[in-house]
C-alpha cells in the first residue's frame, strides 16, 4: 500500500470518504507484537504518531526482526514522542491485549496474507495500483 498511500491520502482520506485502520499482523515472530504495541503506544499520543513509527518501522524492517525494547523506545525518542508514556504504554498490558485481540480477530474472518486490504467488505490482496483502490472505493459507496 506505500506505493498508493499518499494518492489515497490525499484523494480519500482528507476528504473524508475514507478511514483508513491498521490491523497487526502477528506472524513474525515475538517482535511482530512488539512493533505493532510500539506503533499503538505511538498513536495513543497522537494518530499521526502511528502512522509516523509504522513508517519508520517499514523502513527498518531488518532491524525490527531483531529488536530489543530499546530500539523501541529510541525510535519514539528519535519521533519526539514523550518517553514516558511511550514505556508506559509498551511495558502495560493494555495495548499488548489489543493488538492480540485484533490479530486474532483478523485471523477468524480468513485475512491471513499481507497486504489483505478490506474497503467495505470487497478484499483486495496483495499490493496494487492506486487506480484499483479508488474504482474500490468507487464500488464501494
Amino acid at each position: 500500500m506505500l506505493g498508493a498511500e499518499q494518492d489515497i491520502i490525499a484523494n480519500h482520506v482528507a476528504t473524508g470518504e475514507v478511514r483508513l485502520i491498521y490491523w497487526p499482523m502477528l506472524d513474525l515472530g515475538p517482535n511482530s507484537e512488539n512493533a505493532a504495541v510500539a506503533a499503538f503506544c505511538a498513536g495513543e499520543q497522537d494518530a499521526a504518531h502511528f502512522w509516523a513509527y509504522h513508517h519508520t518501522l517499514f523502513e527498518n524492517q531488518r532491524s525490527v526482526y531483531l529488536a530489543r525494547r530499546d530500539f523501541f523506545v529510541e525510535t519514539a525518542a528519535a519521533l519526539g514522542l514523550d518517553g514516558a508514556a511511550f514505556e508506559a504504554c509498551y511495558d502495560g498490558e493494555t495495548t499488548r491485549a489489543l493488538v492480540i485481540e485484533l490479530d486474532e480477530a483478523r485471523r477468524a474472518i480468513g485475512i491471513r496474507q499481507r497486504p489483505t486490504f478490506d474497503i467495505n467488505g470487497h478484499i483486495l490482496l496483495g499490493a496494487q495500483p492506486y487506480e484499483t483502490f479508488a474504482e474500490a472505493i468507487a464500488a464501494s459507496r
